[in-house]
């Protein structure tokens, strides 16, 4: 009933982020030396309000290269396993030496495996590493009516 409750408010809300996103674009239109300070205030609070949004689609993880040694290596992003309640990714750096092997475990407390990113990078420097990729809550939700990424265990 409260996942309800907060869906609800964010569509109710959805033409105020809107319109905050909009605004901003053209304040920031506005010439350097205009009354900074008020335009500044202004600017924060509608950045403020543009962001109070759901975010239901994955950010990526964004690492593409990584310092192992002296050397600087391409590193892709690729899933080696895949379920419908999740996925195990492995980042793959080019031409490396052999590497112990690393499994990060993300926990499943509702945010996206992407907030280990800085944990990633810096395993990536000593490890061949593997992640798992898990759904969240708001993804399960989007997910279609009957399809295998609807059944969860409850908890």
């Amino acid at each position: 009933m409260l996942y309800q409750a907060y869906q609800n408010h964010m569509d109710l809300t959805a033409p105020w982020r809107t319109g905050a996103s909009q605004a901003l674009k053209y304040l920031n239109l506005v010439p350097q030396g205009v009354s900074d300070r008020l335009v500044g205030r202004l600017a924060a609070a509608l950045e403020l309000i543009s962001r109070t949004s759901l975010t239901y689609t994955r950010p990526p993880y964004g690492i593409d290269k990584v310092q192992v040694g002296n050397q600087e290596l391409g590193v892709t992003e690729e899933v080696v396993y895949s379920t419908p309640f999740g996925s195990l990714l492995h980042f793959k750096k080019e031409n490396s030496p052999e590497q112990p092997r690393m499994l990060l475990v993300a926990p499943m407390s509702g945010h996206f495996a992407t907030l280990l990113r800085g944990t990633v990078k810096t395993l990536l420097q000593d490890h061949d590493v593997y992640i798992t990729d898990c759904i969240t809550r708001a993804t399960f939700r989007s997910a279609p009516a009957g399809s295998a990424s609807r059944i969860t265990p409850t908890t």
